[in-house]
């Protein structure tokens, strides 16, 4: 079968392969065509697109937005064919990235209360130039001895539970498939079944965000059973959004998430490239 991926994370964002070495992994996972949607950046996205060229595997440019709506937890927007050469585009990401910053000082001055040596400063120098992400911080969290491993440091001090977590200035859900579909890419739904929300709140969240631009729903993804599946692809086929799916691959910060696991049909962005040519078409 032709597999593909379309959902992973480079060291652009929050992952532990850099956007050179992605597509390299791709190809030797067997994969067709691989997609990079780091969180609320494309800067990793010229690299990994020449990189895909080189092994001859077709590369998605992507984006993974954090939103906020009526119900607890982030909901997350990927955003497919993007440009990462659009000058508004760019200046549109500021706004988020801006949010990113000043959450990250929080973040360093609730450890800092809690008695941790720490600075803002030795957490960017961790992320080597990259977008600062937690996965920078606690892996500074672990080298300082404060905590054993990944796993402590986002159980105890940094992940939605910990003591010195802040969350992000988002857009709303809508507001963020607005901003994806006004630079000409495809907006998605990220992992839906992370929501917990039943079937019938869910169908009237997917109908609120078609409505406003959606172009699909992430079926499949390494956190969704068989019956969670089946269900979006029942959902997805009723309300004429299409389907995708990916494994949210982080490499080190998700160690049991494997590139191209579970596996998703070629046929899917296919899919994705038809509806959403089709919604152009018809000038949505």
């Amino acid at each position: 079968m032709d597999r593909i991926d379309l959902h992973t994370h480079s060291t652009a964002s929050d992952g532990s392969n850099t956007p050179e070495k992605l597509p390299f992994l791709a190809k030797d996972a067997g994969l067709s065509a691989v997609a990079l949607t780091d969180h609320d950046t494309v800067a990793g996205l010229d690299a990994f697109l020449s990189a895909c060229q080189k092994v001859e595997i077709e590369g998605v440019s992507g984006i993974e937005i954090s939103s906020r709506w009526h119900f607890p937890g982030e909901v997350h927007v990927l955003g497919y064919f993007v440009n990462p050469a659009d000058r508004g585009f760019l200046k549109r990401l500021e706004f988020l990235q801006n949010a990113r910053s000043d959450r990250n000082g929080e973040m360093i001055r609730k450890l800092q209360s809690l008695g941790i040596d720490i600075t803002l400063a030795e957490w960017q120098r961790e992320a080597g130039g990259e977008i600062v992400g937690r996965p920078h911080l606690a892996r500074l969290l672990i080298e300082k001895g404060v905590c054993r491993d990944m796993g402590e440091a986002f159980g105890k001090y940094i992940g939605t539970d910990g003591v010195a977590f802040v969350p992000k200035e988002k857009l709303t859900t809508v507001e963020a498939v607005r901003f994806i579909r006004e630079f000409s890419a495809a907006p998605v739904l990220a992992h839906p079944g992370l929501l917990k929300l039943d079937t019938g709140t869910l169908r009237d969240f997917l109908v609120e965000l078609k409505d406003n631009g959606l172009a699909g729903v992430e079926c499949i993804h390494s956190d969704h059973n068989e019956k969670m599946t089946v269900k979006l692809l029942e959902l997805a086929v009723r309300l004429g959004l299409a389907p995708t799916g990916g494994s949210d691959f982080h490499g080190t910060p998700k160690p049991r998430v494997r590139l191209g696991i579970p596996e998703v049909p070629g046929r899917y962005l296919e899919g994705l490239k038809q509806s959403f040519s089709g919604q152009l078409e018809r000038g949505f």
